[in-house]
Formats: C-alpha cells, structure tokens, sequence
C-alpha cells in the first residue's frame, strides 16, 4: 500500500528526451513518413501538418477547421437515378450478408476522419513499442524513497533505469510495455451551433473522442496519496495547455504550503513556466525553475 508519500514526481516527454528515448513528436512525425506514409500524407492532406504542427501534435487535433475540412470532403450531390443505384445496391449487400435493412448512410467526412484517427492511433501505440530502447542513456536524481510517480510518458523508464516499485507509478495515459490503451488528444471540447448541420456535429464528435479530458483519467483515491507530499518536482513537462489542468489538479490536492519545483529546457518553456505562475499566485513564493541535471554533474 502506498503510504507516507512526500514526493510527488510529474513526469513529461521531456524527461524521456533527456534519458536519450527519441520521444519527441517531431520523432513520430518521421516515423510515421517512413512507416506509414499513407496516414502521414492523409494527415497532412485534411490538417495542412507542416514542421510547425508537428511541435504540437496533440494540441493540433482538435483544431481541425471543421467548415474547410467538409467543403473539401463532401462527395458531389447524386442524381436520382445514381441514389438509386446506390440504394439498391446497398439492399442487395444487406440480403447477401443477412442484415437488417438501414435506410441511413454513413456519413462520407465524418467516416473518412473517424477511419484516419484509428489508424493514426495505431501507429502511434506501434512507434511507442519501438523506441523504448535504453542505450547510452543519461540518469539524474530523484527522492526514490517515500516518493510517488504520475507518469504522463508511456515507457518504462522509472521502472528500469530506476528501479521505481509499479505500485507508486501511476501511468496516467496509458502504459506500452502491458499493452494498455495509450491516451492522447487536445484538451478543446468542440460544440456545434445553430448554423452546424449533421455532418458538422458528427465530425466534431469523432474529435471530442480525442479530447484529453483529465478529470476522465484522475483515478479515485490519487487525492489521499498526495494530500501530506512535501515537495512537488514536476520533471519534463512542457506546461502546454493540455498539461495545466493536470497541474491545476495537483495544485488544489497538496498542501497549501509544499515547495514546487518546475524544470524547463527552452525559453518557450521558461516563459510558459512564468505564465503558469501568473495564473496561479498561490506559487509565487514556493515555486523554482530547474533544469534535469545528469546525475554525474550534480555531484561535482
């Protein structure tokens, strides 16, 4: 049972691109042109996914423009006689399959977005199976005792260049390795409106599917885990709009007086780190920006 917890560890991506996993999205982007170009042409074809996109790849999901994006996929209107055809045709497969008879269609752009998410969710789990490879890899330190873990990677790094007991690492989006179901998406809920047709709601619901929602993945009982931690070190993440409501919760489940530590590597991530504190001031006076250290360097 964990007990007696007094650090909580928040691990990002940046911690693994720092251990030398090759993590990143830019990384999958690359992968994906060599493995699946299909899907990397499909992606770049409905959401225009230059190098710029790829920076933000989960982000980028859900900003979709769903008008555009149905202009450009919506097969041309049928005549009469073509619906027909269609319908006949559609009759005699439902005879010849022994199904129930359906009037409805499926819905062309909403089908084809659903049908490239899948896919691009597929690959994603087989890209992360292939670089969990730890060769030349870097360590830095962490309070192992009376520590508890919320990875928000999918790899095994804490547990095997670590030694990080399982029970005190919470894969809060899913672990490779045990082949669970590997979480990622935007954190924009989509909504139609007055003017949204059918097929305007029904694109924005395939992409709510992947909508990071983190009060869905926050299991039951993490509060009491957290509730007396002392010090909060928040390793790798880069403090995008998907992550603050992570850190948001965390926030609101520790004691109103721990220390924080916050790491950066960019000056992007510097200048999110600051942004992060102007919106949350109960942090001013107990929160620092740090850099992961190789361990070798920190005891000189």
């Amino acid at each position: 049972m964990v007990q007696d917890i007094k650090h909580l560890y928040l691990i990002g991506n940046g911690f693994d691109v720092f251990t030398g996993l090759k993590t990143r999205y830019l990384d999958f982007r690359w992968w994906l042109e060599n493995h699946y170009i299909f899907v990397y042409d499909a992606l770049n074809d409905i959401y225009g996914s230059d190098g710029e996109w790829w920076y933000d790849f989960e982000s980028q999901l859900g900003k979709l423009n769903i008008e555009n994006y149905i202009a450009d996929y919506t097969p041309r209107y049928k005549s009469i006689e073509d619906l027909s055809k269609s319908i006949k045709e559609k009759r005699e497969f439902e005879n010849k399959n022994s199904l129930p008879h359906n009037v409805l269609f499926s819905n062309p752009c909403s089908s084809r977005l659903e049908g490239l998410l899948d896919i691009l969710h597929y690959c994603f789990e087989k890209w992360v199976q292939s670089v969990q490879k730890f060769k030349n890899w870097k360590i830095t330190h962490l309070e192992v005792d009376n520590s508890y873990f919320i990875n928000f990677n999918y790899t095994d790094t804490l547990e095997i260049l670590y030694k990080i007991p399982e029970e005190r690492v919470l894969h809060i989006h899913g672990r490779a390795s045990k082949h669970e179901n590997l979480i990622f998406g935007h954190n924009m809920h989509l909504f139609g409106n007055l003017k949204s047709g059918h097929e305007e709601e029904m694109v924005a619901e395939i992409l709510n599917r992947y909508e990071k929602n983190p009060f869905k993945h926050i299991p039951d009982g993490l509060s009491q885990i957290i509730r007396n931690v002392c010090n909060v070190h928040v390793l790798g993440l880069s403090l995008s709009a998907v992550d603050i409501p992570y850190l948001e919760w965390v926030l609101e489940n520790t004691p109103a007086d721990c220390k924080w530590q916050i790491s950066w590597y960019t000056k992007d991530d510097k200048s999110r780190y600051y942004e992060f504190l102007i919106n949350n001031p109960r942090l001013f006076n107990r929160c620092e920006p740090i850099q992961i250290i190789e361990e070798s360097q920190q005891s000189r």
